[in-house]
């Protein structure tokens, strides 16, 4: 699987969760959360950002769950 996101938490500040034509703003990240992008569910592309708290992973910019996806 493989995953875009930036790997500081610098880079993460200027990235967008949940972007589509209704919404090309998106959604911003909240540093207080992990930064892993999960997705709706059902037939939708979209994903949002996972609420559990960071401090696992690369960086420790993930929860304990995802970190397997983004290991350090």
């Amino acid at each position: 699987m493989s995953f875009n996101l930036p790997e500081t938490s610098k880079g993460l500040a200027s990235y967008r969760y949940n972007r589509w034509g209704g919404n090309p703003q998106g959604t911003p990240y909240s540093p207080a959360h992990c930064a892993h992008s999960v997705a709706d569910g059902g037939r939708s592309p979209l994903s949002h950002q996972c609420k559990r708290l960071k401090g696992h992973g690369k960086n420790g910019l993930f929860c304990k769950f995802h970190e397997r996806f983004h290991p350090s």
